[in-house]
């Protein structure tokens, strides 16, 4: 193949490329055109329809004000506990079965539970617990589980078993420190809950009575090597050499470590001598939960989609009731 011959078939290639790329950018120039076009027509036809939308959002939000006053407000808030005792998914398993009875509209027993009156009781629309969601794996809790989506194979985030949450929705801000109590009765009527808690309480004293013999037993050394060891060197000093004599040893580090473990459980007995140990006490909120602007917001929109449907129907309803008498 000459000079001439290659130089004519990369000039071909050339050409195919670039009218290859001209007729790709003429592709999406068209795919973008139909598109905004598309989108127009689209809004034009919505502007046209516009009186029907109006027309069917004001029955929307009628209908919504009508729901609205017809529907309790409640009030949600949360707690933020831990089990001191027993493994937190008990507890979590055992208030999730307690809404069950909320479900039901078993207020008596329900109130029996939680030592209440039912009175009280009638003002809780539910109680559950969740755990709380790590994202970063920093140990700090990044949000609540509230859907229960948590997926034990996705490595990426990690369930925080050390804590729990409850949250409480009721119709009366003024019974959540009450319920609060009354959870904690309902917790502390489970005998295993409890012999648990006793049982790490006892074993707690005895290890911290433990650690006091062994911190005695290092004072009473350290004693010894510092001044009867070398009271006794001094004594025999007219000696030129002392055979076996023993090096000095301090015992500061494992002294303070006996200290340290010795306050840690001493806290552990004052702060979480309970079965569990609220970390977050329920706070009443002024905001209910059930707004007019959720009712409004959803039913003003499902009834402005209707309007517009309703608007299509009734212009090509000559043509949709022809199609079904054919």
């Amino acid at each position: 193949m000459n000079n001439d011959q290659i130089t004519r078939q990369q000039t071909t290639d050339e050409i195919d490329l670039l009218e290859l790329f001209n007729r790709m950018g003429q592709g999406i120039k068209k795919g973008i055109l139909w598109v905004y076009r598309l989108v127009l027509d689209f809004l034009k036809l919505i502007l046209s329809k516009t009186v029907w939308i109006l027309a069917f959002i004001v029955i929307g939000l009628i209908v919504a004000y009508v729901l609205y006053s017809n529907t309790r407000r409640y009030y949600s808030s949360e707690m933020t506990a831990i089990s001191n005792s027993i493994n937190n998914t008990y507890v979590v398993s055992s208030i999730n079965l307690l809404n069950d009875l909320f479900k039901q509209r078993n207020y008596s027993i329900a109130a029996s539970y939680l030592n209440i009156d039912i009175s009280r009781a009638q003002q809780i629309k539910s109680v559950e617990a969740f755990y709380t969601i790590d994202i970063n794996k920093d140990g700090i809790p990044d949000y609540t589980d509230y859907k229960r989506l948590y997926n034990p194979k996705d490595t990426l985030v990690k369930r925080l078993d050390n804590y729990f949450v409850i949250r409480l929705e009721v119709y009366d801000e003024g019974v959540f420190a009450q319920i609060r109590d009354g959870i904690k009765n309902y917790i502390y009527k489970n005998k295993f809950v409890v012999d648990n808690n006793t049982e790490r309480i006892r074993q707690n004293k005895i290890l911290i009575e433990t650690i006091e013999n062994e911190i005695r037993k290092l004072d009473s050394l350290q004693k010894v090597e510092y001044f009867e060891l070398p009271q006794m060197q001094r004594a025999s000093s007219n000696q030129m050499v002392v055979l076996n004599e023993k090096d000095r040893k301090l015992y500061h580090d494992q002294k303070l470590a006996l200290e340290r473990e010795k306050l840690k459980l001493e806290k552990d007995l004052n702060i979480n001598s309970e079965p569990i140990t609220v970390v977050q006490d329920f706070t009443p909120l002024s905001k209910a939960e059930n707004p007019y602007s959720r009712y409004a917001v959803r039913i003003g929109l499902f009834f402005a989609i209707l309007g517009f449907i309703s608007s299509l129907l009734w212009q090509y309803r000559l043509t949709i009731f022809k199609l079904i008498k054919e």
